[in-house]
């Protein structure tokens, strides 16, 4: 008789990183015998116009329910009582802000109210909000209150909450790499798909553009490197910020000739043409923290061009699959100047971290690291 897990958070029909992340872990469970269900929401958001929602296919197989509202309080009390009718195991939740807080945390309070010897467990992503608000502390609590065991991935995630939160266990876990996008292409196969000038080096820009994500840092970078002229940056991702500063910094630094923009939601079927046709992935991030688009430019086997976010900077150091910066326009103009100038050889040899942070290796450390906690 197969295992029975939950899963609660973002997935089809909805689109982002967290959904991502939330459907390769359930289907990595899948794939090792448990029986798997995703709790997903029918109204993610109620102070948006509209959720992001995906045209896509779903993956294959994977059984995903809709039906959380997420301001709603009585449709907190039937998706608990739907979730304890499933009569799982364990429940794993994916938490990124305290908005999902009352949410979540109530859901968790049923099961456990009807279960309780079922293991809860939250995957945070995202402990403190970029824009703090008044009673963010106490929504974080009311969610961590509710759970038997936290996850985070990485060290900035685990001191934010070992500050606030000083009764629970955390555990940090690496973030695995995406596989779900499809085969690498060769590099020239991609740009000839993608029509790119194959006489210049393209820089890739990939995800929602964000304060932290560093833009700006790239770009004053990219006016102060001195090696070559013949590159392109492609911003692909939809900006989160107003567009207009940015078009006014790329104007101002003398950059219009070099930057491309694609201010919109890339869907997975155009990811797999775009990491393998650009030369480098850049992630200038300011603030160290996981990312999700490190490992996908692994899987695509990318050479990435980073700030110093934490521990996937050492992996890319200690396999050379790429460059790090310290944090500032300067140092990442040097590393520019070190790549566009052809000064350094990476490895091609991407199996090694393939196997590190592949979802199968998160899989069994997972589970050895809940057993050994003996919730």
């Amino acid at each position: 008789m197969s295992r029975k897990i939950i899963f609660i958070g973002p997935a089809y029909p909805y689109k982002g990183g967290i959904a991502a992340f939330n459907e390769s872990m359930a289907t990595i469970f899948m794939n090792n015998g448990w029986e798997c269900k995703v709790f997903t929401f029918s109204d993610q958001y109620s102070f948006t116009s509209k959720d992001k929602l995906t045209t896509e296919d779903p993956r294959p197989n994977l059984k995903i329910k809709r039906g959380i509202y997420s301001a709603n309080p009585l449709n907190w009390l039937k998706m608990s009582k739907a979730i304890v009718k499933e009569k799982p195991e364990i429940v794993i939740t994916q938490y990124w802000m305290p908005y999902m807080a009352p949410a979540f945390g109530t859901i968790l309070r049923g099961i456990k109210k009807e279960m309780p010897e079922v293991k809860t467990i939250t995957i945070v992503h995202t402990f403190k909000p970029d824009q703090a608000r008044i009673g963010d502390q106490q929504l974080n609590k009311y969610l961590t209150n509710r759970t038997d065991l936290l996850y985070c991935l990485s060290d900035l995630v685990k001191s934010d909450i070992e500050t606030s939160i000083t009764d629970k266990i955390v555990k940090k876990i690496f973030h695995p790499i995406y596989d779900h996008y499809g085969a690498v292409l060769s590099n020239e196969e991609a740009k000839l798909k993608l029509g790119w000038d194959r006489t210049k080096k393209q820089l890739l820009f990939f995800g929602d553009v964000r304060e932290y994500k560093g833009l700006k840092l790239l770009l004053e970078a990219l006016s102060l490197q001195k090696a070559n002229s013949q590159y392109q940056l492609i911003i692909a991702g939809e900006f989160i910020e107003p567009q207009k500063k940015y078009d006014k910094l790329i104007h101002r630094l003398n950059l219009g000739d070099n930057v491309i923009i694609r201010n919109e939601y890339i869907p997975n079927e155009e990811v797999p043409a775009l990491f393998c046709a650009a030369d480098a992935i850049v992630t200038p991030y300011k603030r160290k923290s996981q990312s999700g688009i490190i490992p996908v430019a692994l899987h695509f086997e990318r050479p990435v061009i980073m700030t110093d976010i934490g521990e996937l900077s050492d992996l890319i150091e200690q396999h050379n699959l790429g460059l790090v910066s310290e944090n500032n326009s300067a140092a990442f103009a040097l590393k520019l100047d070190a790549f566009l100038n052809e000064q350094l050889e990476f490895s091609k040899d991407y199996s090694l971290i393939k196997e590190e942070l592949s979802w199968q290796t998160f899989y069994t450390d997972f589970l050895q690291s809940i057993d050994n906690n003996e919730l």
